[in-house]
């Protein structure tokens, strides 16, 4: 089974309704409104992805922290 890659964009608008809108599709140029239905579950394999990031990230630090601005 082979996985296919998502492309998700989230945009958020700070105002009194503070409404966000969240986009995917295969690639930027087929990129699609999210139905209500569809956003529960984007948001979970988001989150899957950015746990397996920071797990990532703290087994390549040595002292357990990183900054991505290291440099400042």
């Amino acid at each position: 089974m082979t996985q296919t890659r998502q492309v998700y964009v989230l945009t958020l608008q700070a105002s009194e309704r503070r409404r966000g809108r969240l986009w995917t599709g295969k690639s930027l140029h087929a990129l699609r409104h999210c139905s209500i239905k569809q956003i529960d579950h984007a948001l979970m394999e988001i989150q899957q992805h950015v746990d397996e990031w920071q797990r990532f990230i703290r087994a390549q630090a040595p002292s357990g922290s990183y900054s991505l601005n290291r440099s400042r």
